[in-house]
Order: structure tokens, then C-alpha cells, then sequence
């Protein structure tokens, strides 16, 4: 299995909220591509899960940390595409405060799954 940076992985997951504050006067032009955003598999996290998706699988906490990771991305786009539209101005709206939930679950996933597999050796 390849070797990741779980506690990399954290923070850079912690850091998204902060990013769509800072990103949303540039989000609000219409020539923002917001797609990638969406792509779980464009991010560290993502490449590094469905490279290793086969061995992961037998772990419950890679499960979910799958399926979490993917909804996450896909509020990142939703909420950038919201943005760009003019309807998401502040963090504390509904889906920045729901995208904070997935990034915590998240969080804790990615420690779950750090756990998992140094005890599986």
C-alpha cells in the first residue's frame, strides 16, 4: 500500500472553509470552473484512496471515508457553483455550515482509518 500523510490530509481538509471565505469574490465570476472541485479524485486524499481502494475495502472506517470524501467534494462544487450564482455569501449559510459537518466526519474518518491500519500492521 502506498505511504500517505493522514495528518496532511487532516489539515487540509480543516483548511476548505477558510478557502471559500477568502475565494468568494473570485468564485462570483462566470468564468470560475467549479468541476474539479467535484472530482473527489483530483485531491491528495482521493488519489491516494481509489490507488489503494482494493486494499482499503476490508476496512469500515475507508468505506465511509470514501463515500464522505465523495459528498464532500461534491458540496465543494455545489457551494462554489452557489457562490458564483451570487446565493452563498456567508459562511454561516446552510451549506457552508453542512459542509463543515462532512469536513469534520471527514476528520475523524481519516484518524479512524490512520488507527485501522497501524493496528492491522
Amino acid at each position: 500500500m502506498q505511504k500517505f500523510d493522514f495528518d496532511g490530509a487532516v489539515t487540509m481538509h480543516r483548511s476548505w472553509k477558510m478557502r471559500f471565505h477568502l475565494a468568494l469574490d473570485a468564485i462570483r465570476g462566470p468564468d470560475y470552473d467549479t468541476q474539479p472541485l467535484g472530482d473527489d479524485a483530483q485531491c491528495p486524499l482521493g488519489h491516494w484512496l481509489a490507488g489503494n481502494a482494493g486494499e482499503l475495502e476490508r476496512f469500515e472506517s475507508a468505506r465511509e471515508l470514501m463515500a464522505i470524501h465523495r459528498d464532500f467534494h461534491r458540496q465543494s462544487e455545489s457551494i462554489a457553483d452557489d457562490i458564483r450564482k451570487g446565493r452563498v455569501v456567508h459562511l454561516s449559510d446552510k451549506p457552508i455550515a453542512e459542509f463543515s459537518v462532512l469536513s469534520e466526519k471527514i476528520e475523524a474518518l481519516l484518524l479512524r482509518l490512520k488507527k485501522d491500519l497501524q493496528t492491522a500492521g
